[in-house]
């Protein structure tokens, strides 16, 4: 069936339960959360379910409204026919599947569905397409969030919903009025920038009189380099790593002035409640998986990385091409970012 034809067949039906497959990882989740959103304000009365993993659920479950199922990667076999219990009684009208992994694609089949919509065959990874019933137009842009945006267009929706209207908890009492996050690491330690490029940062933002805020995941990895970063200033940074929960983060983003962040889920956490991120990028093509409202506030070296590794242009590579280059952030100038920073402060 053409894709055009597709989505004005689906369009024109009545779609009342919606279930939605994005298991991981943080980011993604978020990018998949302003999307849902979107549907949710354009479908008022339509039922959502969402299949994802125990993190990011505490994530998801800050939209209101959205129905969250938990499946553990841990529990294998016994966790699928778990959840194909949990859902035995109902049937969808559309299913999004906005993850391509094989697991997210078995996941799926535990829905039962009259549509399962996937990726567009030039975006599709691991057999996706083997797993749906529907694909998605083109991607109107790059970047990941527009990749779910075409899949959501069969239910007329274009744009996400950023910021995002999410449940959030207060912020600790102790932050100041003004602050900037600094999130120094990422889920792998190769896409962290040096300790003497963050400490740089804090000493810049200490001396335009902002206080600087800390953040990062409670794992020892993150833990250690966080005070690596902040050593000799303790009394000038406050130290919330490993101290967050999600929703707390997300409280403490949102309230931020900047965000400075290399590829990981804070950055896009940031985005998903409205707070400007300068991204740190040399492993990931930025128009791709940067902070989508401020691809513009990036500092970048891998487009040059691009080159040297494959020796072509970004124009000329596959759609998801990385960086394998474990050095690849050192090749960011401290200058290089504090230049950015200081048209952004």
């Amino acid at each position: 069936m053409p894709q055009e034809s597709t989505q004005k067949k689906v369009l024109g039906e009545s779609v009342s339960r919606l279930a939605v497959v994005r298991l991981s990882a943080l980011g993604d989740v978020c990018h998949a959360m302003a999307v849902v959103q979107a549907i949710m304000k354009q479908h008022p009365t339509m039922q959502v379910t969402w299949v994802t993993s125990p993190l990011e659920a505490n994530l998801v479950r800050l939209l209101k409204g959205v129905e969250v199922l938990e499946y553990d990667k841990k529990n294998g076999f016994t966790g699928l026919l778990a959840l194909r219990s949990a859902l035995k009684s109902q049937t969808f009208d559309v299913l999004l599947h906005l993850q391509w992994s094989f697991r997210a694609s078995v996941v799926s089949r535990m829905i039962k569905a009259k549509r399962r919509i996937g990726f567009a065959l030039s975006h599709s990874r691991e057999k996706q397409h083997w797993f749906v019933n529907e694909q998605a137009p083109e991607p109107q842009g790059e970047h990941v969030l527009d990749s779910f945006l075409s899949i959501a267009s069969v239910l007329g929706v274009t744009q996400p919903s950023l910021p995002c209207e999410l449940a959030l908890p207060d912020v600790p009492q102790d932050l100041p009025e003004r602050y900037v996050v600094v999130n120094p690491s990422a889920s792998k330690a190769e896409r962290n920038w040096t300790i003497e490029g963050y400490q740089a940062v804090l000493d810049y933002v200490i001396d335009k009189g902002l206080c600087p805020v800390i953040t990062g995941g409670p794992s020892i990895n993150e833990v250690t380099f966080a005070q690596s970063v902040v050593a000799g200033r303790s009394e000038q940074v406050i130290n919330l790593v490993g101290k967050t929960p999600l929703d707390l983060m997300l409280a403490v983003l949102k309230k931020a002035e900047l965000v400075i962040s290399p590829d990981t889920g804070p950055a896009h956490m940031a985005t998903l409640v409205g707070t400007p991120v300068l991204g740190i990028y040399a492993h990931s093509n930025p128009q791709r998986t940067g902070p989508y409202k401020d691809l513009d506030k990036v500092v970048s070296v891998y487009e040059a990385l691009v080159v040297k590794e494959y020796q072509k242009p970004v124009s000329e590579l596959p759609w998801s091409t990385r960086v394998h280059d474990p050095k690849a952030m050192q090749h960011i100038r401290i200058e290089q970012v504090l230049a950015k920073l200081d048209t952004l402060i």
